[in-house]
């Protein structure tokens, strides 16, 4: 064999700049773009997970409208026209927490029974709204069945006789009683 043979002419192959560069960026751009899809499928997960919440919530909702409707009819109340429902419960709750004083008298007036009059009422709408009830009877029966009416009642809590006590006033026996006793806000709770 002749030298000429074995002697190689081609240039020696050299690894070209930045050849292992290529593959390192090609490996991170592949952790990132996985990074960002596992990052995307997480939210997309949250937001379905809202969706059904955000939908049990507004059937909660409904339902619950829906009762405050018919309680609304039930009551026998009107909504004037153009209150949204939220308005509406907003108004409902409010009034829950006043006095409605005709209603306490209306209900006197169904409850009390013959013989029996009242000589003041004073009402007091504080934390704890609470009637006080002065009046007089011919005899202590009457006195007995307006306490269990109170009793009774949605209207009234915790009635409490202070005192019935006989007297005479003009030659006749009447009796004299005071009662207290606490008024549910909002009216009658059965």
């Amino acid at each position: 064999m002749k030298k000429k043979d074995y002697i190689n002419l081609l240039p020696k192959e050299e690894k070209k700049p930045g050849e292992g560069r290529d593959r390192t960026a090609v490996v991170i751009a592949a952790l990132v773009a996985f990074v960002w899809v596992g990052a995307y499928g997480a939210q997309v997960l949250q937001a379905w997970d809202l969706k059904k919440r955000l939908a049990s919530v507004t059937s909660t909702k409904e339902e619950l409208l829906k009762d405050f409707r018919a309680l609304h009819q039930e009551l026998g109340l009107s909504m004037p026209a153009g209150v949204s429902q939220e308005k509406a419960a907003l108004i409902s709750s409010l009034l829950g927490e006043r006095v409605l004083w005709s209603e306490v008298f209306k209900e006197f007036s169904r409850i009390v029974p013959k013989g029996l009059w009242f000589d003041g009422l004073e009402g007091r709408a504080g934390d704890r709204a609470e009637i006080r009830i002065k009046g007089g009877a011919r005899t202590y029966l009457p006195v007995a069945e307006f306490m269990l009416a109170i009793e009774k009642s949605g209207y009234f809590d915790k009635p409490e006789l202070l005192y019935a006590q006989k007297t005479v006033v003009q030659g006749q026996d009447m009796i004299g009683f005071e009662i207290i006793c606490g008024i549910r806000k909002g009216g009658r709770q059965q």
